[in-house]
């Protein structure tokens, strides 16, 4: 069985609340829109080969602060997870907020991004 590994979840998020009802889901089971998919191949285009990330077509919106959040994964530093909701009757999400940790996620190697589903 795969190990699961992931950035650390931070207990409270910057607005108070309490970040208590994540899930971990694989990141292979999050879809990319093109705006991701275009970092991806700038920063970690053989991680996503090995994963084989999948592609939503969706405007290319651009990717902020990568070098901040992946720097953050690097340290440990506890983040927010990111927020997603189902794609269709699929196993597949699409991200609402938190692109980039998903992209940092990926860049790392890790396995599993922590998410709340709405």
């Amino acid at each position: 069985m795969e190990k699961i590994t992931h950035y650390p979840v931070a207990d409270v998020k910057e607005n108070g609340v309490k970040n208590d009802h994540f899930r971990y889901i694989p990141i292979q089971n999050i879809l990319f829109d093109q705006g991701m998919t275009k970092k991806v191949n700038e920063v970690c285009s053989d991680n996503a080969k090995k994963v084989g990330i999948k592609l939503l077509k969706r405007d290319p919106l651009p990717i902020y602060k990568f070098d901040r959040v992946l720097s953050d994964i690097q340290e440990e530093k506890s983040l927010d997870p990111i927020v997603v909701k189902r794609f269709k009757e699929t196993k597949f999400y699409e991200v609402v907020q938190g692109r980039t940790r998903v992209i940092a996620s990926l860049y790392e190697g890790l396995t599993h991004v922590p998410s709340i589903i709405i």
